[in-house]
């Protein structure tokens, strides 16, 4: 009989994930718009959907809170599976995958990025 052997595994630094990737690769890039910044984030409650699965009341949300040329301003409302900086990271990636011309996606209000229970 052959021993098992445990190795720790390191944690994931990636945003993305494989078919993750592969989606986003697929698809064509958008303008930078208000609608597209909308359309993406809808898109992306589907693409992301353990950061915004809806059950066991999980009601994250991550909205447009305002555009000012290449700088997207989001809000983060609701509970979210993952901490909330992780949610903002990702939302970001996917954002700037999908319409390129995005320099930077900030958070409207640094007190969104607060994962204790009275911030929902």
């Amino acid at each position: 009989m052959v021993p098992l052997r445990w190795s720790r595994r390191r944690p994931s630094t990636a945003v993305t994930t494989p078919r993750f990737a592969a989606v986003t690769a697929s698809l064509s890039p958008l303008d930078l718009t208000e609608d597209n910044v909308r359309q993406v984030l809808a898109d992306a409650r589907v693409e992301l959907a353990q950061i915004f699965d809806n059950s066991v009341g999980i009601t994250g949300e991550a909205e447009l809170a305002e555009l000012d040329g290449p700088f997207v301003k989001i809000s983060l409302r609701g509970r979210f599976w993952h901490k909330r900086s992780t949610v903002l990271a990702r939302v970001a990636n996917y954002l700037k995958q999908r319409i390129p011309e995005i320099l930077e996606v900030d958070i409207e209000d640094e007190k969104q990025l607060d994962d204790s229970p009275e911030n929902f």
